[in-house]
């Protein structure tokens, strides 16, 4: 990891343990090497930094391209790797430049759905995460993020707050007659098991 993006980690995982009591469930089942897509279910802005911190590796994630129109907040999220998209999803060239940075080993964040939940509700993925996880060949992981849509209330109880990762999820075994068509079979199993992880860990 790099020196910057250790420090917060460690920082901000003892922050959260100790106000929230943060828990990450089966970190074992996450890669130690290689290139990896981890995929969270999407309700609050603070998922990008809760799902990083049960991650044992450095992660890259996107960002809405306007968050780094800042130039003091651009150059924090761009040292901890945030990569600029618009809002109507990834342009051909950071899709390119993503599938490099897994081919090279890279570990990649990725909410399937797209966008936030309003309601809590685990949608249907797009096709980006198949895309990505074939055109790199590395293995998606699913995981359930709960609690972060409740950490402004003081309902949330010590515990609640924590991430669940599932078995790794390997492209190669969605063959399929169109890429199109392989693409939606690997974001539904994604989903699939994200909703598993729920319903066993509400």
């Amino acid at each position: 990891m790099k020196p910057l993006y250790r420090v917060s980690r460690t920082g901000l995982s003892l922050l959260f343990r100790l106000a929230y009591g943060f828990r990450a469930v089966g970190v074992e089942r996450i890669p130690r090497a290689g290139g990896m897509i981890l995929a969270v279910n999407h309700v609050s802005y603070a998922d990008p930094v809760i799902a990083g911190l049960g991650v044992p590796r450095e992660l890259h994630f996107f960002a809405k391209r306007e968050l780094f129109r800042n130039p003091l907040f651009g150059r924090l999220i761009r040292a901890h790797n945030a990569l600029p998209v618009d809002r109507g999803g990834v342009e051909r060239g950071t899709l390119q430049e993503v599938v490099r940075l897994l081919e090279a080993g890279g570990a990649l964040l990725v909410f399937p759905e797209g966008t936030r939940s309003l309601d809590g509700t685990i949608g249907e993925a797009r096709p980006g995460v198949g895309m990505m996880a074939v055109s790199a060949s590395v293995p998606i992981v699913p995981a359930y993020l709960r609690g972060t849509a409740r950490m402004r209330r003081s309902v949330l109880r010590r515990g609640a707050l924590a991430v669940f990762f599932g078995e790794p999820i390997d492209p190669a075994d969605f063959p399929a007659e169109s890429r199109k068509e392989r693409y939606r079979r690997i974001g539904e199993e994604t989903m699939r098991r994200i909703r598993d992880l729920a319903a066993k860990n509400a």
